[in-house]
């Protein structure tokens, strides 16, 4: 995890998510119940890269890659897909994907091993092709990990990816439902991030609120905020 960069070297994100700037290397857990829009914002935080010449990498553990790519769409329509991969780890629909994005196919959530050379191997071409080697990861979700992998094969595996994410100056965003794991599991990976987004649903027109935990200059109380 590293520490504070210039600022020009920052990652931004959308002007409708209240998180400022964060240095190279930081990585992100968004988390919320599963009927508020934390995923959403995970995901925007990512695609939005694609828009800033960023390479934007997805390891996805709930929904096919052509889905995810929809759902990103929804939130950042100008998205540069000639910039993005996403290792698919549903198992389902392989090779159907939509064809303007690189996929890597793994066949179940429990392959911790092979979602891992996969997601090296996708790193390693977007990182090439990046705006200065600038790439953006996202895991959606943790919590779809942990109920094919055993709580510490996952701690490990994060480990890994935060690690390289960081020797890489690139920045992760990691989404996790609280709701559905005891305190202690929600507590241990509070321990391989840099900063905690909580997300919640708004009584308002916003699309919800948000917190952020665990960074400096970071705005830490509740505040609302509109997707793209």
């Amino acid at each position: 995890m590293s520490d504070s960069n210039p600022a020009e070297s920052a990652y931004r994100f959308p002007e409708g998510i209240p998180i400022d700037p964060v240095p190279q290397g930081t990585v992100l857990l968004v988390a919320g119940p599963s009927l508020s829009p934390a995923e959403d914002v995970a995901r925007t935080l990512v695609a939005d890269g694609s828009v800033r010449e960023e390479g934007v990498l997805f390891v996805s553990t709930g929904e096919t890659a052509k889905k995810l790519l929809a759902a990103c769409r929804r939130t950042v329509p100008s998205m540069d897909t000639d910039r993005v991969g996403v290792v698919d780890c549903t198992g389902q629909d392989i090779g159907q994907s939509d064809s303007e994005i690189q996929v890597k196919y793994v066949s179940t959530q429990s392959d911790l091993t092979g979602i891992g050379m996969k997601y090296s191997a996708l790193y390693e071409s977007l990182y090439a092709d990046a705006e200065a080697g600038r790439v953006r990861t996202g895991l959606i979700s943790l919590s779809s990990l942990l109920m094919y992998n055993d709580l510490r094969q996952v701690f490990r595996f994060t480990q890994t990816i935060a690690s390289r994410i960081d020797s890489a100056e690139g920045v992760g965003v990691f989404s996790m439902d609280p709701t559905t794991h005891d305190e202690q599991t929600v507590n241990m990976f509070h321990q391989v991030v840099d900063g905690l987004v909580e997300v919640r649903e708004a009584d308002g027109d916003a699309d919800g609120e948000l917190r952020v935990r665990g960074l400096r200059d970071q705005p830490d109380d509740w505040q609302s905020f509109d997707l793209p």
